[in-house]
């Protein structure tokens, strides 16, 4: 079962456009970066935007917006709290960030998915 970690920047107002740039490549390293102890490569997908292009005007000021696939939940929890990439890039970035959003679920079949409460 697939889980999407859904991760939203908010940038402090003074962070430069080329440090927002720089940013941007650190965390699409991860993708390469992030191994299991065994040295295998555990992301499945990575997707990120480096501008909210919705016409609906509800970007609440979030500045770059990341979707990260994992194939396995346990992939996700190695992610968060084991991986010295991972761990090494909240160093980094933190110091840069306003804000940050994360918001993580398993993608349902619309036609499987929970009734609204």
């Amino acid at each position: 079962m697939s889980v999407l970690h859904c991760v939203y920047f908010k940038y402090k107002p003074d962070v430069s456009p080329a440090q927002r740039a720089e940013a941007l490549r650190v965390f699409a390293q991860l993708e390469l970066d992030c191994k299991l102890s065994s040295g295998e490569r555990y992301i499945a997908g990575f997707q990120c935007g480096a501008e909210n292009v919705s016409p609906e005007g509800r970007g609440k000021g979030f500045d770059h917006g990341f979707i990260i696939t994992y194939s396995d939940p346990a992939h996700l929890d190695y992610y968060l709290n084991q991986d010295p990439a991972h761990i090494e890039f909240k160093k980094y970035i933190g110091p840069l960030l306003d804000d940050v959003f994360i918001y993580d679920f398993t993608p349902v079949n619309h036609a499987s998915a929970p009734s609204a409460v």
